[in-house]
């Protein structure tokens, strides 16, 4: 007959639920600290989100205040710009046709007789002065030299007529005021860049605001905030299965739970030494020893 150490039994049982009552509860205060770190993560994330927000509408207004403006600009000019193309036109046809008839008188001096050549030349003189005073006259109305023929006097009058347009005070006024939209428009984005990145430094640091403001990877409260329920479910999860395994199951998958916890420290020192080549380790230490065993 077998000898059963009931007292050993009774001290390894005790031990057993003592560890997998430990095990629990640092499941649990891990599960509630990740639900604390969820919760401000949202906080973050909420009053981000509110101030993207706020900062998005005052653009949207910001900019329908320039496109009104712009439209009102471009209504002003063509508005002031029509009855100029029509006058231009009419100067620049006043001064083709002066030129059509310098072109006649001459043909006409060089075709006639002996007799009626002072007639004729004085027909050309004539029309030569009323070609020079047509040109004078656009320029001085125009600022600019009268079209060459009949094909460019509509390209002519569009340019010249807006070039002269710019100077009336009400396209003037207009531009001035769409001018002012966008200067404005500027001023906002330089203010709202300089209120997120506050904001950023208040809720996430300044380092990383400063890689945000760069375009560099930065935190991700969202994100974060789902990170950290994923940890406290994972946490809970993981509380509630030792408490439905018997004594011997729960110390198994506690042990591997210690052993991947121990593997994945020895990884993260291993690469700090790789990173630091030149890190001292505490005297009398060694880094390839493990540390001393746990028991349950």
């Amino acid at each position: 007959m077998t000898h059963i150490n009931m007292p050993a039994k009774r001290n390894h049982l005790f031990h057993g639920k003592w560890a997998i009552n430990a095990s629990q509860t640092r499941d649990n205060q891990v599960a509630e600290r990740a639900k604390e770190q969820a919760d401000r993560w949202e906080q973050k994330a909420a009053r981000l989100d509110a101030q993207r927000d706020a900062h998005r509408a005052e653009d949207e207004q910001a900019d329908a205040v320039i496109h009104a403006a712009e439209d009102a600009a471009e209504h002003v000019r063509t508005e002031v710009t029509r009855p100029l193309v029509q006058r231009a036109e009419q100067d620049g046809a006043t001064y083709l046709a002066a030129v059509e008839d310098e072109a006649a008188a001459s043909t006409r001096l060089s075709a006639v007789g002996r007799f009626g050549r002072r007639k004729a030349r004085a027909e050309h003189q004539a029309a030569k002065e009323q070609t020079q005073t047509q040109r004078a006259r656009v320029r001085d109305n125009w600022g600019s030299a009268p079209p060459r023929n009949h094909q460019a006097l509509p390209g002519w009058a569009a340019q010249t007529a807006a070039q002269k347009a710019k100077g009336d005070p009400r396209v003037a006024e207009a531009a001035r005021a769409a001018d002012a939209a966008r200067t404005d428009r500027g001023k906002t984005s330089r203010r709202h860049k300089q209120e997120r990145f506050a904001l950023l430094a208040r809720e996430i640091g300044t380092e990383q605001a400063r890689s945000d403001q760069f375009g560099m990877r930065t935190v991700n409260p969202q994100r974060a905030a789902r990170d950290a329920l994923t940890r406290a479910t994972l946490a809970r999860a993981e509380a509630d299965e030792l408490r439905n395994l018997s004594v011997n199951d729960a110390a198994r998958i506690i042990a591997a739970k210690r052993a991947e916890q121990e593997q994945t420290r020895r990884l993260l020192e291993q690469r700090e030494r790789q990173l630091n080549p030149f890190q001292r380790t505490t005297p009398g230490s060694d880094p390839g020893r493990d540390g001393p065993a746990r028991g349950l």
